[in-house]
């Protein structure tokens, strides 16, 4: 086990509140990483500061101009000298055991190219959540994924960018991340490598997703329509037509829609979510659906008896 190196890639952009906790997490770790390359994609801030000043053993920073997280992460490894890559977010966090526990994934699981663990949620300093993963009675020593579709269309995803561990000869085969998609570039990677490859995963918790950080792309940038990745994933449910495996790619789009639904529901875009919601493949999943349809009337409802008092009040 102790053959197998890891290397660390973290996209830093503007996350200078958090990268120095980030990068501790990784120096904590039982099972040490051999590299650790930090991209600053253009930063404004101090962060790059700060991880110089950090002066920690086996980090590489790189500074580049602002090209987005996908283009980071595919320099970082293409820069990286070891097979498995580990990416990590900067302002999320390992507990010391992760690669500890994908290393034992890697030798127990040979077959498999893509390693993951679950995760908990830390909304807010003292509200720590765990993902609502729709996996049940799972063996604690880890299994490979029966379909990730099916899993991740009913609850969470099963793991983010800061619980997975990726072959560079896999990330190579299937292109890497996706250019210009602010949105959805990691749900496209995790698409393409259930597609390709056996995915080994712990039930164990292992990381932590903030999303109580700053700058939080999913909070900045709030889709009007369909992610790319959702469009693929639909198209590639055609060459599967009549069996399971396309009807939970296509579940798995119909969660999308429904997600961004919400989101544009909660961000005062009702006509919006309304459009996403009209998709056939919302029907796919019925409760949710007509859930959202009724919210967005509710919300549109009480945004128009707000405006009117207002008025009434000039």
């Amino acid at each position: 086990m102790k053959n197998i190196k890891f290397t660390v890639i973290i996209p830093l952009f503007n996350k200078a509140e958090h990268i120095l906790r980030t990068l501790n997490s990784v120096a904590w770790q039982k099972y040490p990483a051999a590299e650790i390359i930090i991209i600053d994609d253009g930063s404004t801030d101090d962060g790059a500061l700060i991880v110089k000043n950090a002066n920690m053993e086996n980090v590489k920073l790189i500074q580049q101009k602002n090209q987005g997280v996908s283009a980071a992460r595919n320099n970082g490894v293409a820069l990286a000298s070891h097979e498995y890559i580990a990416f990590l977010d900067a302002d999320d966090q390992w507990l010391p055991l992760f690669l500890d526990e994908i290393a034992r994934l890697i030798v127990k699981f040979p077959q498999a190219k893509f390693f993951g663990t679950r995760y908990q949620i830390v909304e807010s300093e003292h509200n720590y959540i765990d993902a609502k993963i729709k996996l049940k009675n799972i063996d604690p020593e880890g299994v490979i994924l029966a379909d990730y579709f099916d899993i991740a269309s009913q609850g969470d995803l099963p793991f983010t960018m800061s619980s997975m561990v990726i072959q560079r000869s896999l990330f190579n085969e299937i292109g890497g991340f996706p250019l210009n998609e602010p949105i959805g570039e990691d749900q496209d990677l995790f698409c393409r490598v259930a597609l390709n490859t056996d995915i080994a995963y712990s039930p164990n918790i292992h990381s932590l997703y903030h999303k109580d950080a700053q700058n939080q792309a999913s909070k900045n940038n709030i889709p009007s329509a369909e992610c790319g990745f959702s469009i693929r994933i639909t198209e590639q449910a055609s060459l599967f037509k009549g069996n399971k495996s396309s009807t939970n790619m296509l579940k798995y789009s119909a969660t999308h829609l429904c997600h961004l639904a919400k989101l544009n529901i909660g961000d005062g875009h009702f006509s919006q979510a309304r459009t996403l919601l009209s998709d056939p493949r919302c029907k796919l999943k019925p409760k949710h659906l007509v859930g959202l349809y009724g919210l967005s009337w509710i919300k549109q409802t009480e945004q128009w008896l707000v405006n009117g008092f207002q008025y009434k009040q000039l």
